[in-house]
């Protein structure tokens, strides 16, 4: 399963990652981009509110296209 990595203090907010994720693991909350589980939590979404937010998610295909798209580098996604 793919790892998604986010830098939240290299993250400007910008969005680009929200808007080119195939499979909408990611979101921008409190002006950062946060990796977000829709299966955890009986539906409510998981956020991470550290310096670094990691998850694993079923429903990420692992595409790469947040990491390509971030102009900051503050995505890596892994796979596990």
């Amino acid at each position: 399963m793919p790892e998604v990595r986010i830098d939240l203090e290299a993250c400007d907010g910008c969005g680009v990652c929200v808007s080119v994720c195939p499979a909408f693991v990611l979101e921008i909350l409190d002006g950062k981009a946060r990796a977000v589980n829709p299966e955890a939590c009986l539906g409510i979404s998981a956020k991470q509110l550290c310096s670094e937010c990691i998850e694993t998610y079923e429903i990420c295909t692992g595409c790469v296209a947040c990491v390509r798209s971030c102009p900051t580098g503050a995505i890596a996604i892994s796979k596990t």
